[in-house]
């Protein structure tokens, strides 16, 4: 019976010069041996297909099989006898690492290449964006095999027939690539060792166009949710420097509104003048309005009483950044992605002191970081969000802060985001008339 079915499906194979074996259609009719001599001097045949349901292979069932270029395996321990394939002498085997075919190969001298001969993994197949590199990873190569291997990759995009890149032969078993445009990117990775040269597409990864992360209203409807669009400044390693596109919202950098002298601490907020004295309110400095004896435990709070510094942080933009923005705009999954970064808050140009180092999920650009990051004036340009240009007490000029104090301590230096021109001697700590371009470093990988 088994004889006459593998006759049966020679006869309708012979015109396709192709042979599929216990795969579909020939599955619904049993077939699990291909018989002695089963296919025994067809020379219209070309490839093979052997399906993971076949155990065994006879004596001569290929045999002088000659245009026989191509012979899949997907079984793993079909068992073959010795004289299976005489006779063929130019097929190339694909099969899987370790299985009876591919010791068969080998002691035949065939060409191998595998099915599985490594596996891919890539750590950017979620929020992939321009200008974040890509990285592919080889992962299992040669399951049960101690040999040493070298690769080559090609960055493909969906679309485009030719390779963007094609690395020189390395050992490295990881790649990364910096896509420059939106689209959908793959790579052909071409392992080659002593056994096998064996090549594997990997599955495409959707590259955007921009980074978007986290959800701010931005449009002034709030029937809609509105993605937060960061714009890339810098990577390193495994991280990257991201920052908002457009300025959020319009504030104070610090501002107590009943005391008049804000200092520019980054790290906490900070009232009080070189000699301890301050004002109520902005108004005129008189003796009915003088405060003194202000310190780090002793600061006016706005109902004449006293508290100390950690009572007014709330009213700061570091507290707004890591504790209003942070824990509103981004979902638990989002914030892992944020790295905690240790920042160094150096004094400004003019000497006036940063304050103490922080750490901050969520922050503003310091001076040195802008002149390193965005070094020139058309880099520094920005807008405003639609519910940010409604509300912009009176900034014209598209302002952003920077955590740098000024020239002065009651000033934070910022930006004309309409010129891109820096401003080192800064804007009053309490003018609500500059906006905010909060920045973090994230993980690259999803």
């Amino acid at each position: 019976m088994q004889k006459r079915l593998s006759a049966l499906l020679l006869a309708v194979c012979i015109l396709l010069s192709c042979v599929t074996l216990a795969g579909s259609p020939a599955n619904r009719l049993g077939v699990r041996i291909i018989e002695d001599e089963a296919f025994s001097g067809d020379e219209s045949l070309s490839t093979v297909t052997l399906s993971e349901d076949v155990t065994y292979i006879g004596q001569d069932a290929f045999k002088n099989c000659s245009s026989l270029l191509t012979v899949y395996c997907f079984s793993p321990d079909a068992v073959i006898e010795d004289s299976a394939f005489d006779g063929v002498t130019n097929a190339t085997v694909y099969c899987d690492v370790n299985s009876t075919m591919d010791l068969y190969a080998h002691d035949k001298g065939l060409t191998v290449k595998y099915l599985n001969a490594f596996e891919t993994e890539c750590d950017t197949d979620e929020n992939a964006c321009v200008l974040l590199p890509i990285t592919w990873s080889v992962v299992n190569p040669m399951p049960g095999r101690n040999i040493d291997s070298t690769y080559v990759y090609e960055v493909y995009k969906e679309g485009d027939s030719a390779p963007l890149y094609t690395s020189s032969p390395t050992g490295d078993t990881e790649f990364s690539y910096t896509p420059l445009t939106g689209g959908d990117y793959y790579l052909d990775i071409t392992m080659t060792n002593e056994l096998t040269e064996t090549k594997l597409a990997t599955k495409k990864v959707k590259v955007k166009d921009k980074l978007y992360m986290g959800h701010f209203e931005q449009d002034g409807d709030s029937s809609t949710s509105d993605k937060i669009e960061w714009q890339v400044l810098a990577v390193k390693g495994n991280k990257a420097l991201v920052i908002t596109t457009k300025i959020l919202v319009n504030n104070s950098y610090f501002n107590p509104y009943w005391i008049k002298y804000k200092y520019t601490y980054w790290a906490h907020s900070y009232i009080g003048k070189a000699s301890s004295v301050n004002y109520r309110g902005s108004g005129p400095e008189s003796d009915a309005t003088r405060i003194t004896g202000i310190s780090t435990n002793h600061i006016p709070l706005a109902d004449g009483s006293w508290g100390t510094e950690s009572d007014l942080y709330h009213l700061h933009c570091r507290y707004w950044c890591n504790n209003t923005f942070l824990n509103s705009a981004f979902s638990a999954k989002e914030k892992q992605r944020i790295i905690l970064t240790n920042n160094v808050n150096n004094d400004s140009p003019a000497g006036v002191d940063g304050g103490p180092d922080t750490q901050d999920s969520v922050f503003f650009l310091s001076y040195d970081e802008l002149r390193e990051y965005m070094p020139t004036a058309a880099s520094r340009k920005c807008g405003m969000t639609t519910v940010a240009a409604r509300n912009k007490n009176n900034n014209t000029t598209n302002n952003w802060w920077l955590r740098s104090p000024g020239k002065y301590r009651v000033n934070a230096m910022y930006v004309m985001g309409s010129s891109g021109t820096l401003s080192t001697s800064g804007s009053d700590v309490g003018h609500k008339s500059v906006g905010y371009r909060p920045c973090m470093w994230i993980r690259i990988g999803g």
